[in-house]
């Protein structure tokens, strides 16, 4: 029988290969953007994961295919964007699935906060906007700075405006009509300073367990563009426990009762306050993080919830034996990718850094602020997170991008 992934993130496709052979399924990947994954496709057989592609937009075209697929076990879906349609999928096969009503509440940052603020979970309400210079306007006239304001339903820190005084709501104001939103409309909450944590878990029929923690490493404001990553965090026991207890009540409050989820959270003066709540495995190489430090695949946990059985995970003796620690490579400039300079050197250092690359040679560069300008990634290890991400920080300033000039647009010719 066939697990099916409707689309993926960058990385993990070997993980998650590994882990459908060990429950005895094939792995078949339904993509709209096959070279996004060219760094593990290149790595992987063709028997190891069968790649159809497909409009992954469009339900129909997707169902079609899952239509010729006799033996469909399950369905994966382990990216934000595409949560919805798999969500619509899973129920129409009768797939297990975190459920349709789940999957439209994660995707609204103004529910996701609402229900929080009502369970006791916030401190603060969240104000749905249409995005028009009027709106951010009256938002910050009532919220107050500094504020929030950003895409209901965005990912990857795109269309996010920190709003600290009049000049930066005037610039939002102007930014917000022309912004691609995926939500459709905006959100404004606001901005709770502290450092930006995240709480890696896994939920089975209402019980959650923390796996371990990740702090999230940012450029200074307004931008707020993430620069690196290091897991597990170590925590004093007894904060553990309380922030398990607290993700556990959160998840139960907008409706994740099982799968793997990844909550970003700021540590506050006040306690610990939502980002967002992802009903995924975490991005970029996280994952991958995760089941190095543990000591643990936890790509068999995204497996067996997607076929409606319990994690082992749940039980597994969790004793990080290593930390990591993985930094963002962005251009200082807008241009096309010609490649990298540096990633040869990169086993002079400690940690047994890695590079993995996440645009290609020849792809256009063009939004700096946030991770859709990330080009390729550092990945490095050490007795703690603290020193993982020291390693890590230190291997990735030796790479530099090699840029060339975007493409002029051609002018007609003068009549």
């Amino acid at each position: 029988m066939t697990i099916v992934l409707l689309e993926a993130l960058t990385f993990g496709l070997a993980r998650l290969r590994d882990a459908a052979a060990r429950a005895g399924h094939p792995l078949c990947l339904l993509t709209a953007h096959r070279p996004a994954y060219g760094y593990e496709l290149d790595r992987l057989s063709p028997p190891d994961v069968r790649v159809v592609d497909v409009d992954t937009s469009d339900v129909r075209a997707c169902a079609a295919v899952l239509d010729r697929i006799p033996d469909l076990a399950g369905l994966v879906n382990s990216t934000d964007t595409w949560m919805l349609p798999g969500a619509e999928l899973a129920e129409r096969y009768g797939l297990p699935t975190l459920g349709l009503a789940t999957a439209r509440t994660l995707r609204d940052k103004a529910r996701v906060r609402t229900l929080l603020r009502r369970a006791g979970l916030s401190r603060a309400d969240a104000s749905r906007l249409t995005p028009t210079p009027e709106a951010v306007v009256s938002a910050a006239r009532s919220i107050g700075y500094p504020l929030i304001v950003k895409d209901a339903a965005g990912t990857s820190s795109r269309s996010v405006w920190l709003i600290r005084d009049d000049t930066e709501r005037d610039e939002a104001a102007r930014q917000v009509a022309d912004a691609t939103l995926l939500g459709g409309h905006l959100v404004a909450e606001p901005y709770f300073p502290g450092p930006v944590y995240s709480a890696e878990t896994v939920t089975w029929q209402g019980r959650t367990r923390l796996l371990g923690v990740a702090v999230h490493v940012h450029t200074p404001e307004p931008v707020r563009r993430e620069e690196a990553v290091a897991f597990p965090v170590a925590l004093p026991d007894d904060d553990l426990d309380r922030l398990e207890r607290w993700i556990g009540e959160v998840l139960a409050t907008v409706g994740l009762s099982s799968g793997v989820a990844h909550t970003e959270y700021a540590h506050t003066p006040d306690g610990p306050e939502v980002v967002e709540v992802n009903g995924r495995i975490a991005g970029a190489v996280i994952g991958e993080m995760m089941c190095r430090a543990l000591r643990v695949d936890v790509y068999d946990a995204v497996v067996a919830t997607a076929l409606g059985r319990r994690p082992r995970l749940l039980d597994a003796p969790l004793r990080p034996a290593r930390g990591y620690g993985m930094a963002f490579l962005h251009p200082p400039a807008p241009g096309r990718l010609a490649g990298w300079r540096g990633p040869e050197r990169l086993p002079l250092f400690p940690g047994a850094p890695e590079f993995y690359p996440t645009a290609r040679v020849g792809d256009p560069i063009v939004h700096l602020a946030d991770q859709r300008g990330c080009t390729a990634l550092v990945l490095a290890e050490g007795p703690t997170a603290e020193l993982g991400l020291y390693h890590a920080l230190a291997a990735a300033g030796t790479v530099s991008h090699d840029m060339r000039p975007l493409d002029r647009p051609r002018q007609e010719p003068a009549r």
